[in-house]
C-alpha cells in the first residue's frame, strides 16, 4: 500500500508538471492564433518553446490533494516574471488523478527583500589587546527562496579565523514581514510578542564560545545590515523564554 501511494504521488507531481507548463503556454500566448492547427504544430516541432515555466528553480510544497509551487520563474517575451502556483487535484478509487477544474491558479509572486544584506565576508570587532575575542571570521551567504515569498541568509564561520572564543559560528535567518504566517518562524515570533521590522529574524546555528547565556544553539536571533556592517542580536536566554527586545549584539564589517 506505501508503495502505491509513492508511485500515485510520483504520478501527480509529474501531472502537475505537465499540466503547469500548459497553462503557462496557454496563458502567455493569449490572443495569439494560429491560422492553421498543422502549421503551428510543425513551428512548435521546429524550434525551442519560446515561454516556458523552470519548475527546477522553484520551491514545491504540499498537503491533501494540493501542491504549491512557490517563486516559479515564468520566461517571457520580455524577461522572467515570478509566480505562485496552486495546484488541486482528486484521486479516484482505482487510482485516477484529475486536476480539479480552475486549476492551478496563479497569482504574481511577492517582491522579496534580497538585497537587505550583502554577501562576503567580516571581520569581528577588536577588543582590548590579547583578547580571546580578536580575530573572529565569519562568511555571510545568500539570498536563497523559501516557500512564501521569503528569502534566507546565512552566516559560518570562515577560514582564517584565529580567535580562540568565536560566536556565532553559524546561523540561518530570514528576510520578511514577522508578522507575517509565511515566515517560517511566525509561531516562536508571535509567542514572543515581536512585531519590529527592524530586524529579520533566525536561529543561531551554533558558538564555539559563550561570552554570556545569550548564545546557545537555537537561540532567537535578529540580524540588520547598515552599510558595510552586518549586526547579528540575539533574543534568547537560556532557561528564559525568548524576549520581545535584543539582550545581546554583535557587529561585523565587511572585509
Amino acid at each position: 500500500m506505501q508503495a502505491f501511494r509513492k508511485l500515485n504521488l510520483k504520478s501527480w507531481m509529474a501531472l502537475v508538471v505537465v499540466s503547469a507548463v500548459a497553462v503557462v503556454l496557454s496563458a502567455a500566448l493569449n490572443g495569439v492564433h494560429a491560422q492553421n492547427q498543422e502549421e503551428e504544430f510543425l513551428t512548435q516541432a521546429a524550434s525551442a518553446p519560446t515561454y516556458y515555466a523552470e519548475f527546477q528553480y522553484a520551491t514545491l510544497t504540499g498537503t491533501t490533494n494540493t501542491i504549491n509551487a512557490t517563486m516559479v520563474p515564468i520566461v517571457t517575451s520580455t524577461g522572467i516574471v515570478y509566480k505562485n502556483l496552486t495546484f488541486q487535484v482528486t484521486a479516484a478509487a482505482n487510482g485516477t488523478v484529475t486536476i480539479v477544474s480552475g486549476s492551478p491558479t496563479a497569482v504574481a509572486s511577492p517582491t522579496v527583500a534580497a538585497s537587505s544584506f550583502r554577501a562576503g565576508n567580516y571581520v569581528g570587532p577588536k577588543f582590548q589587546s590579547g583578547s580571546e575575542y580578536n580575530g573572529m571570521l565569519i562568511t555571510v551567504s545568500g539570498p536563497g527562496v523559501v516557500a512564501g515569498g521569503f528569502t534566507d541568509w546565512s552566516l559560518s564561520s570562515a577560514s582564517g579565523e584565529t580567535s580562540t572564543c568565536p560566536y556565532p559560528t553559524s546561523a540561518t535567518w530570514y528576510v520578511g514581514s514577522p508578522t507575517s504566517t509565511n515566515n517560517p518562524l511566525y509561531a516562536r515570533l508571535k509567542k514572543a510578542g515581536i512585531t519590529s521590522t527592524a530586524y529579520s529574524y533566525g536561529t543561531l546555528g551554533n558558538s564555539n564560545c559563550q561570552p554570556n547565556e545569550n548564545w546557545d544553539a537555537g537561540s532567537l536571533i535578529g540580524v540588520s545590515q547598515t552599510g558595510n556592517a552586518i549586526t547579528v542580536s540575539t533574543f534568547s536566554q537560556r532557561y528564559s523564554a525568548d524576549s520581545n527586545y535584543p539582550l545581546d549584539q554583535i557587529t561585523f564589517t565587511l572585509k
